[in-house]
C-alpha cells in the first residue's frame, strides 16, 4: 500500500495534512459563504449590535495589557497595537496567561512557550540567552509591551528573560514588521508586563528543587500617596541553580522591575517602568553529534569548569497617553536599554576529524550594547458612511549600537568519550578574533486601519522604513565583510475577518517582513535585507461559549535573500538562499468545566530549503519537527475532603528533527510528561509541587549544529510555597 504522505519528486503527495486541512477549511468557508451573501448588503454596524455583543470576562472586563481570568484570553494588543478581541485579528495570536506560568512553575521563557503551537527552543547560544524557532524559522528577538528589544545586535541576547514581572506571553505568528519594524518571518514574541494597581496586593514565592535550584520571587503593588492617582509596583526575583550538567559553575541571577502609573484625570495616563538584571551563567554548548545522531550522556560537557558568562542589562521605559478628544488619542512610547556581557573561559569550537577529540580555545570577550526606541502615535476613531474605523498612524525612531571585542587563544582539546578536566593548557597567546563596532539607525512611518462593517472586520496597514547599518572591525582579515548599508523597505499587511456568529469567525491575511543584513559578497556587493511573506487562513471557534476556544490556522511562508556560502570561496557568502515553511496549527485554551482548565496545541510544520548554493533543495530546516504538540490540564476539587486541591499534568511532544541544514544527522522525537499538585494551607498561603519530565525521558531539546545540541533536563522537582496578601 502506498504511503499517503510519501514525498515525491515534485513535492508532497496530494494527501498530506496541509492539503487535507486546506481542503476541509476551504470547503467549510465556501459552504458558509454560500449562505452568507446577505452580509455584503448589511446595514451599518450599529444595526448588528444585538447579533454580536461585546465579549467580556465574567465580573471584570478584560484589557489587552491586563490579567487573564484563567487560561483563556479574549483580547490582545499584539496583533494591532490596539485593544482588540482576538477573534477580530486576521492573524494567529496565542496567549499564555500568568495562571499557566504559575501552575507550571515556569521559570524560563521557553517553558511558557512550550504551550504554543509551532514554537520550539533553539538552544541558548552557549548559555547566554533565549532563542526560538517560530513556524520553522529561527529568532532571538522578542518585544516587551510592544517594543522590540535590541534590534541591531549581531551577537545573541546577553541574558535569559526573567518572568517575575510578566503578566502574559503572547506570540504573533508570521511576519510582524508592520507593527514592530524589522523582524523574522516566523513571528514575534511579545511580553506583557504586570501593571501597577491602586488596590493593594502582593505575593512572596519561595521555591526549591532538584540540582540546587532556589528562587525567591516577589511582587508588590498599591497606591502611592493619598491622591488616588498614582500607583506603584515592584517585581523581582533571585535565582540560583547548579544544573544537571556536570563540571560547570552555578547559574545565578538577580532581577528587579519597578514601575509607576499616574492618571491625573480621566483623559491622561502616564506609565514609567525600569528593569535590571545581573546574571552569571556557565558557558555550555551541549553535546556534539557523532555520526548520524547524538548519543553522549546529557550531563556531559567539554568546557572547562570555570567558563562563564557575566551579563548586566538595564532599561527605562515609558508610555504617555492623552485623549485629546472623544475620538482622538495621542500617545508617546519609549524605551532606553543598555547592558554589557563578559565571557571568560575555555570553550568548545569543533569536533576533530578523528571523531573523539573536541577542539577548544580560550575566550576573553567584552560586549557593550545600547538601544533607544521612540514612537509617537495617534489613534483616531470615526465613521465614513457604513464603515467604522480605528485608524492608527505613527512615526518611530530606533537607534542602537554594539561594541564586541573577542580575544582567543589556542587550547588543548579534550576526549569526548573520557573527558579529563584541568589537564589542558593554553598553547599560544591571545589574539584578536573580533574587534567590531556595529551601529543601527531606523526611521519609520506606519499606518493601520481597522474597519468594521456588519459582521466583517478589515485590517489594512503599511510601514515604510529607512535604515542605516554600519559595522567596522579592526581585525584586518575581515574588512570587506563590513561597512555601511543604507536602504529602505515597505512592508504591507492586509486581512479580513468574518464573524459568522458570536462563537465562530473565519479570517484570511497576508503580511511581509524584512531584516537588514550586514556584510558583503566576495566582490564587495552589500547584501539586501532578508524578506519574508506569509499567506494565512484560519478559524476561531468557541467549543464551549465563553469558556473554551480553539484556533485553527493554515499558513505558507517564504523567506528570501537568505545568506548561503559562496561556492567559489566558502569564506564569503552570496545571497541566493530561499526557504519555505507551510503548516497547520491548532491551539485550544480555556475551561472544560469551571474547575477544569486546559491549554493544548498541535502543529504540522513542513519547513525546507527551496533554493541554495550549498544545501540541497528539499533539506529540512534545522531543529524543526514535522509534528509537535502539547497538552496541559488542571483540575481543582470543589467539595469533599479534597476541597481546594488542584492536580495537573501535561505532555509535550516532538517528532525527530534534523540537526543541520546538511541533514547530516537527526535527533529522535520525544514525549515529556509533567505533573503538579497544589493545596491552600490557608486562604493566603499555597503549597505546590511540580515534577518536570516525570518519567525521565532522555532527549535532545534543541539541536543546532553538529557541535551544539542542547539536551532536555532529566526528571526535576520544584516545591513552591506562595503567600498572597
Amino acid at each position: 500500500m502506498m504511503n499517503p504522505v510519501r514525498k515525491s519528486q515534485h513535492g508532497w503527495a496530494r494527501l498530506t495534512p496541509w492539503n487535507l486541512a486546506t481542503g476541509m477549511v476551504a470547503t467549510a468557508i465556501a459552504t458558509l459563504l454560500s449562505s452568507a451573501a446577505p452580509v455584503f448588503a448589511q446595514t451599518p454596524p450599529e444595526a448588528e449590535s444585538l447579533v454580536l455583543p461585546e465579549l467580556s470576562v465574567s465580573g471584570v472586563h478584560e484589557r489587552a495589557n491586563g490579567p487573564v481570568s484563567g487560561y483563556r484570553a479574549e483580547r490582545s494588543s499584539t496583533g494591532t497595537m490596539t485593544d482588540t478581541p482576538l477573534r477580530e485579528v486576521p492573524q494567529s495570536i496565542q496567549v499564555v496567561p500568568r495562571d499557566v506560568i504559575t501552575d507550571q512553575a515556569a521559570v524560563r521563557l521557553n517553558d511558557a512557550l512550550d504551550n504554543v503551537s509551532g514554537v520550539r527552543p533553539q538552544g541558548s547560544s552557549g548559555g547566554r540567552s533565549d532563542n526560538f524557532i517560530i513556524r520553522g524559522f529561527p529568532s532571538s528577538q522578542y518585544a516587551v509591551d510592544g517594543v522590540v528589544m535590541s534590534p541591531a545586535f549581531l551577537v545573541p541576547g546577553s541574558t535569559f528573560r526573567d518572568l517575575a514581572n510578566i503578566e502574559r506571553v503572547e506570540v504573533l505568528k508570521g511576519p510582524a514588521s508592520v507593527l514592530f519594524g524589522q523582524g523574522d518571518p516566523g513571528g514575534m514574541i511579545n511580553l506583557i508586563t504586570r501593571q501597577p494597581q491602586l488596590t493593594p496586593a502582593g505575593s512572596l514565592t519561595l521555591q526549591g528543587g532538584s540540582y540546587g535550584f532556589f528562587r525567591n520571587e516577589f511582587d508588590l503593588t498599591g497606591p502611592i500617596g493619598s491622591s488616588g492617582t498614582i500607583a506603584g509596583r515592584i517585581s523581582g526575583a533571585i535565582q540560583r541553580e547548579n544544573g544537571f550538567v556536570r563540571n560547570q559553575r552555578d547559574a545565578e541571577r538577580e532581577f528587579f522591575a519597578p514601575s509607576v502609573t499616574w492618571q491625573p484625570n480621566d483623559r491622561t495616563r502616564v506609565y514609567l517602568g525600569a528593569g535590571y538584571i545581573h546574571a552569571r551563567t556557565p558557558i555550555t554548548r551541549g553535546i556534539p553529534a557523532i555520526g548520524t545522531g547524538v548519543s553522549l550522556p546529557r550531563w556531559r560537557t567539554f568546557e572547562e569548569p570555570g567558563a562563564h558568562n557575566t551579563a548586566i542589562r538595564s532599561d527605562v521605559n515609558w508610555r504617555v497617553e492623552h485623549d485629546a478628544t472623544d475620538w482622538l488619542t495621542i500617545r508617546q512610547i519609549g524605551r532606553l536599554e543598555w547592558g554589557s556581557l563578559g565571557r571568560l573561559g575555555v570553550v568548545t569550537t569543533s569536533l576533530a576529524a578523528n571523531g573523539i577529540t573536541m577542539n577548544r580555545r580560550a575566550n576573553l570577550q567584552d560586549t557593550t550594547t545600547r538601544n533607544l526606541d521612540f514612537r509617537l502615535e495617534a489613534l483616531a476613531r470615526f465613521n465614513t458612511g457604513v464603515l467604522s474605523h480605528q485608524f492608527l498612524a505613527g512615526v518611530q525612531y530606533a537607534s542602537a549600537d554594539e561594541g564586541n571585542q573577542l580575544m582567543v587563544a589556542p587550547y588543548t582539546g579534550i576526549n569526548i568519550l573520557n573527558p579529563v578536566f584541568g589537564a589542558g593548557r593554553q598553547t599560544g597567546p591571545y589574539t584578536y578574533f573580533t574587534d567590531r563596532r556595529t551601529a543601527f539607525d531606523m526611521t519609520s512611518l506606519y499606518a493601520q486601519d481597522q474597519m468594521t462593517y456588519g459582521r466583517l472586520r478589515f485590517v489594512a496597514g503599511g510601514r515604510y522604513d529607512t535604515f542605516d547599518q554600519s559595522a567596522v572591525d579592526a581585525n584586518p582579515s575581515r574588512p570587506i565583510q563590513y561597512g555601511t548599508i543604507s536602504g529602505s523597505a515597505f512592508t504591507p499587511r492586509v486581512g479580513v475577518v468574518w464573524l459568522q456568529n458570536p462563537n465562530l469567525s473565519f479570517y484570511a491575511g497576508f503580511a511581509r517582513s524584512f531584516t537588514p543584513q550586514n556584510g558583503a559578497d566576495a566582490i564587495g556587493n552589500r547584501f539586501n535585507p532578508e524578506t519574508g511573506q506569509q499567506f494565512e487562513i484560519g478559524t476561531r471557534y468557541d467549543l464551549i461559549p465563553d469558556r473554551l476556544s480553539a484556533n485553527l490556522a493554515l499558513y505558507n511562508i517564504r523567506r528570501k535573500n537568505v545568506l548561503a556560502a559562496d561556492p567559489n570561496d566558502s569564506t564569503f557568502n552570496i545571497q541566493t538562499g530561499e526557504q519555505r515553511s507551510r503548516g497547520v496549527e491548532l491551539d485550544i485554551t480555556g475551561q472544560v468545566l469551571p474547575n477544569w482548565r486546559v491549554i493544548a496545541s498541535a502543529a504540522y510544520t513542513d519547513a525546507e530549503v527551496t533554493q541554495d548554493t550549498t544545501f540541497a533543495v528539499g533539506h529540512r530546516l534545522t531543529g524543526v519537527p514535522l509534528w509537535s504538540g502539547s497538552l496541559w490540564s488542571t483540575f481543582q476539587f470543589g467539595q469533599g475532603p479534597l476541597t481546594g486541591l488542584t492536580v495537573g499534568a501535561g505532555a509535550y511532544m516532538a517528532s525527530r528533527r534534523t540537526g543541520d541544514l546538511n541533514n547530516s544527522f537527526r535527533v529522535a522525537g520525544y514525549t515529556r510528561i509533567d505533573a503538579m499538585a497544589s493545596y491552600p494551607l490557608t486562604n493566603n498561603l499555597h503549597l505546590q509541587l511540580n515534577i518536570r519530565n516525570l518519567f525521565d525521558a532522555d532527549y535532545i531539546e534543541a539541536p543546532r549544529s553538529r557541535n551544539e545540541n542542547y539536551p532536555g533536563a532529566p526528571m526535576t522537582a520544584i516545591a513552591t510555597i506562595r503567600a498572597a496578601f
